[in-house]
């Protein structure tokens, strides 16, 4: 890699100097004639994504699509017909695994139809203005509104393993490829995903999480909606993912105090986590995939120290490493499990 980068930058090099050579009339010109150089080519690379649109089916546009395809690329693309684009849509999704269902494939299709079709395209920003400096997703992303029916998670422990065990079956079959058979993010598609599936079992997830993620995926994040499974399917494939993890604390180091570790998180975790830990932060409007909202996961507290360290790629989590030591990493990792809201018995 290092190599390729080097060529490239030698090639630039030359290109310049050959540029400046022929805009100044050669090597051999006079230094007198140095004024002409104004006039040399140079070359001008992309440096920010467009903002994609703003109209309806944007939100599944950015949930099944743009984790792949760049928004310089699709904003390029001819205008299609409506037929064309749903060809194309369900090319992606049959041949190449796109993450999309049946409910988000007529929305795509609307969308990109309205950006790319025959008709009048939605108001955008121009990605050569001075002003688009934050790319594709700068202009706020609606969050979906379209409420999840309540899962039908048993109770008592014998009908919730009768459910454990359906839901196993079911995972098998429309999960395993992306989080790998044991939910750990090895499927075998997990490598060409950007970002990674979630690590099953490395936090603990609420009924209410996995209900409005099963039931309307994550935008900006390879993991389409479920919801053209029935319900009690659904609700078996989120009481097998509950068993990948202990309800127990798994805490090994916890501060005498949470106070500095919200102070902490405060000054560095609060802009798009949220005060209460919500993922409604300021910024979180523009984010996709959106902040992790820490009142429905709680992770490992080893798992958020590594989230510190290194950041999460292809998400807005960025590397902590050199901003914290490694006990302020402790302080925050678990004051972000203390805001989890444990369900009543």
């Amino acid at each position: 890699m290092k190599l390729l980068i080097r060529n490239f930058c030698s090639t630039l090099a030359l290109l310049s100097i050959a540029s400046l050579q022929a805009g100044a009339g050669g090597p051999d010109t006079p230094s007198s004639n140095a004024t002409n150089n104004s006039s040399a080519r140079h070359l001008t690379l992309p440096h920010f994504e467009p903002n994609m649109p703003v109209a309806p089916g944007r939100d599944e546009f950015m949930r099944a699509c743009a984790t792949c395809h760049s928004a310089r690329y699709v904003t390029m693309q001819p205008p299609f017909s409506r037929r064309q684009w749903e060809e194309t849509v369900r090319k992606m999704i049959n041949t190449y695994g796109a993450p999309a269902d049946e409910f988000q494939v007529a929305k795509i299709v609307d969308y990109l139809y309205a950006i790319d079709g025959n008709g009048p395209r939605p108001q955008t920003h121009d990605s050569s203005s001075d002003d688009d400096e934050s790319g594709a997703t700068a202009s706020p992303v609606a969050e979906a509104t379209e409420s999840a029916p309540a899962l039908q998670i048993a109770t008592n422990a014998r009908d919730r393993e009768a459910n454990v065990q359906s839901g196993k079956g079911l995972f098998q079959e429309n999960c395993a490829g992306c989080h790998g058979d044991d939910g750990r993010s090895d499927g075998v598609a997990s490598q060409a995903l950007l970002p990674k599936p979630t690590d099953l079992t490395a936090a603990r997830f609420s009924d209410e999480f996995l209900r409005q993620t099963l039931w309307n995926g994550v935008r900006g994040a390879p993991m389409p909606s479920w919801r053209k499974l029935p319900l009690r399917d659904l609700s078996a494939v989120a009481a097998y993912v509950q068993s990948f993890h202990s309800t127990t604390n798994s805490s090994t180091i916890v501060p005498e105090s949470l106070a500095r570790g919200k102070a902490l998180y405060e000054k560095n975790c609060l802009a798009c986590h949220g005060s209460t830990g919500d993922g409604k932060g300021p910024a979180a409007t523009t984010l996709a995939p959106p902040p992790s909202n820490f009142k429905m996961i709680q992770p490992d507290f080893d798992y958020i120290r590594k989230v510190l360290r290194d950041g999460i790629p292809g998400t807005s989590m960025p590397v902590w490493k050199d901003q914290l030591s490694e006990s302020d990493n402790a302080a925050v990792a678990a004051y972000v499990r203390s805001l989890y809201e444990a369900p009543n018995p």
